[in-house]
């Protein structure tokens, strides 16, 4: 389990790192500091950077864990970690983000719908996180038990 906080961790604040503050700094360096065009392809091309970096970030901590731990469960528990450390990073502090902006459909929904769609929400974000953790740690663990079998046939072949 130790593994698993660890990779969910360290993985967690290097995505909100490069996903969150890196790669938005390159953006607007790129493309001028005034504000962004959601229409220009280098904004949504940033963007889409940014999905597939964070789901690469998830298989990642998968991947590792399961090749600590031999278990690929662990890797999806590292994948959710990661996605939580990020959440929790992103909601402190997102550079040009404001927080208190309620858009116009969410106030025409009553509180139970918005709570029942926050946690639908949160459900299947923390299950694509959990599924490309499984993913990762799928093959990290399949490494490391070969590892282990070629370790131990040369250590017994050069006991005999």
């Amino acid at each position: 389990m130790r593994s698993t906080l660890k990779w969910g961790a360290l993985i967690g604040v290097a995505i909100y790192i490069l996903s969150r503050l890196l790669i938005p700094f390159i953006s607007s360096m790129l493309l001028g500091g005034g504000p962004a065009d959601l229409n220009h392809p280098a904004v949504l091309m940033s963007a889409c950077l940014g999905i597939f970096l964070e789901l690469f970030a998830f298989s990642a901590a998968g991947y590792l864990t399961g090749r600590d731990t031999l278990r690929p469960g662990l890797g999806a528990v590292a994948g959710m970690v990661a996605m939580a450390l990020y959440d929790i990073l992103s909601a402190l502090y997102t550079p040009g983000g404001n927080a208190t902006t309620v858009t116009s459909a969410a106030t025409h929904l009553s509180t139970a719908a918005q709570f029942i769609s926050a946690v639908v929400a949160g459900a299947l974000v923390f299950g694509i996180a959990a599924l490309m953790g499984w993913l990762g740690g799928r093959p990290g663990a399949q490494k490391a038990r070969k590892r282990m079998a070629a370790s131990t046939v040369s250590a017994t072949t050069s006991n005999a």
